[in-house]
């Protein structure tokens, strides 16, 4: 009696069900992630045995560079009223007032559109001389590449400079646009940053390991000058064993 042959049937698998839960973790990963904003320069942090962890909201980052160049970035709440578009706007209008109270005779002013471009922004700091044409950028073609290579210091025109001012301009004693911007941030409306920079966890420096004492101590004395005298350095976590 010949064998009996069974008819070959291809395997099927529903893969609907795992389809479903692979875009269900994608959108909670998505949803519930912060994304890092692209910094001028890469800083790597020098490490510690700390571990409390700086808050990510309502938080200005002071980012310095090994050469000392110094930019900002502002996060802010998630509400409506307080979303980082409307506290960059508001920021800005008062440190163009603060900056203009100082220089009557060379004042600074912004289009709705340049307003517009630096509430976008991540990280800023160019003098406010140059602030204006820096953000007029935006309307060029590779407007954003420019803007990014004039913040890294890697723009070839050597009139564009990079990093906001920290040293006095004369010898009378006013603050410098470091100092102002600050001072900027303190009163720009929202109540929880205000507190946050009273309490210290409002104000987070940045730096490069290699950066020098000097430079952060000159930072350090900006802050404490305008009464700043609560801040938090950003380190990384030491690994074990080191």
């Amino acid at each position: 009696m010949g064998r009996v042959k069974i008819a070959r049937k291809s395997t099927f698998i529903d893969m609907t069900a795992m389809s479903d839960v692979t875009v269900l973790l994608l959108t909670f990963f998505m949803l519930t992630s912060t994304f890092l904003s692209k910094e001028p320069a890469t800083v790597i942090t020098p490490a510690s045995v700390s571990t409390e962890k700086v808050q990510e909201t309502n938080v200005l980052q002071v980012l310095v560079s090994p050469k000392g160049q110094v930019w900002l970035t502002m996060n802010n709440d998630t509400s409506a009223q307080w979303s980082n578009a409307n506290m960059r706007k508001a920021l800005l209008e008062n440190m163009t007032a603060l900056y203009n109270e100082q220089h009557k005779n060379n004042p600074v002013s912004f289009t709705p559109a340049q307003k517009e471009t630096f509430s976008k922004l991540g990280a800023f700091g160019v003098p406010m001389a140059q602030m204006g044409e820096f953000l007029s950028l935006a309307d060029e073609p590779e407007g954003l590449t420019k803007m990014d290579e004039w913040l890294a210091g890697e723009d070839p025109n050597p009139k564009h400079v990079s990093g906001i001012p920290i040293f006095k301009e004369n010898t009378e004693d006013r603050p410098n646009e470091f100092q102002m911007w600050i001072k900027a941030a303190r009163t720009a409306g929202n109540e929880n940053l205000s507190q946050a920079m009273k309490d210290g966890m409002g104000v987070a420096i940045k730096a490069d390991q290699n950066t020098s004492f000097e430079v952060i101590h000159m930072v350090m004395d900006n802050l404490q000058t305008i009464k700043q005298n609560k801040f938090t350095l950003l380190t990384a976590l030491k690994a074990g064993g080191e």
